[in-house]
């Protein structure tokens, strides 16, 4: 979908403290084998800090940053991976309470680690298509993975993947506006392969819940289930994503009438090894070198944040400036695909000059 008059007007980010890869080795936590495999340094930690008063914290920053009025605000998505709170309660409306307050509406999207950019898609939707009166969207998304039934550093054992992952806790936020802002979205892409669910389901039964009888989230035991009972499926539902994920890519560029030279960075679910990045990257015609491999790795994967994490990164750091086009990569569980383009077109008024 080719995007017009939407533009990014501020960003947010509430990344806590990482731990350290190498102590959670030392002290038996973490695989040894496994932390020298896939490269992780770290993963962000937040301890107690639930999940929502991290969407809040990242909202306020970047609802402050957008120059926007909570009254301007029209609508609020909040994404999510994991439980947000009490079962059968509503987390975006407690971030919409500490956030822009009012009676506009909100949504909670469950799109795992595509969330926050189909929850761009959406409210760009929603503005270009008239959004009342209001000028503005906010989109949070939280995650903590500090609960009992995760295990953040060895939940994707067994995984037959390129990517060995651990877990890391963070809340992000974007606000998009009709009126301005210091980038514009050109361009957002998704596509679902939904018959690909049962690879992250494995054989578990649907009912009851596995959180409700005490059933840890083991992810990797369920793709390496899956890919023991149906190699060949598994095989063809890897070649199935390689391809989706760059045809949603390439979908997204030509919208946005850019090339992949164009392209000077890329943020992308986060990886501690260099394989991922590539096997993003280089289908695409981009260099690794143009992702955030080195962010990523310090602070683990942050469930529904790492692309916003990573673009507020490379904002906050110079690492982007005006002219520059970054193109944000997702795929969750599902699976999910997404890809947004956004062009930086003035300095950010809250980071330093580049």
């Amino acid at each position: 979908m080719k995007v017009d008059g939407i533009h990014i007007a501020g960003l947010g980010a509430y990344i806590p403290e990482s731990f350290s890869a190498a102590r959670a080795v030392e002290l038996g936590m973490y695989d040894r084998e496994e932390h020298m495999r896939a490269g992780w340094s770290g993963a962000a930690v937040a301890g107690r800090t639930p999940a929502p008063d991290m969407a809040v914290r990242a909202g306020n920053q970047a609802l402050a940053r957008s120059g926007h009025d909570a009254s301007e605000v029209g609508l609020l998505l909040h994404a999510t991976f994991y439980h947000q709170g009490p079962d059968g309660w509503s987390p975006h409306h407690y971030v919409q309470r500490h956030t822009i307050g009012g009676h506009v509406p909100a949504f909670e999207i469950r799109q795992t680690c595509n969330g926050m950019l189909g929850a761009m898609e959406l409210a760009a939707c929603y503005l270009t298509a008239g959004g009342g009166d209001r000028t503005a969207a906010l989109i949070t998304g939280a995650d903590n993975f500090g609960a009992p039934l995760v295990d953040r550093w060895r939940y994707a054992e067994g995984a037959v993947t390129n990517r060995g992952t651990i877990f890391g806790d963070a809340g992000t936020a974007v606000v998009l506006s009709r009126r301005g802002g210091f980038a514009r979205l050109r361009a957002v892409a998704s596509a679902s392969l939904p018959d690909m669910e049962e690879m992250y389901r494995g054989d578990m039964p649907l009912f009851p819940p596995g959180c409700t009888v005490g059933r840890p989230m083991a992810i990797g035991a369920r793709i390496a289930e899956f890919a023991a009972r149906r190699p060949a499926e598994f095989d063809r539902a890897r070649e199935r994503l390689t391809l989706a994920r760059v045809e949603v890519a390439r979908r997204a560029l030509a919208e946005a009438g850019i090339g992949p030279r164009d392209v000077a960075r890329a943020t992308h679910v986060f990886s501690g090894g260099e394989a991922y990045v590539r096997s993003v990257l280089e289908p695409l015609g981009i260099d690794p070198a143009r992702g955030v491999l080195e962010f990523g790795r310090g602070v683990g994967h942050l469930g529904v944040n790492d692309q916003i994490a990573g673009l507020t990164h490379l904002v906050e750091t110079g690492a982007v400036g005006p002219g520059d086009h970054v193109l944000l990569l997702g795929n969750g569980v599902g699976i999910a695909l997404s890809c947004v383009v956004v062009e930086i077109v003035e300095p950010a008024g809250w980071a330093p000059a580049g």
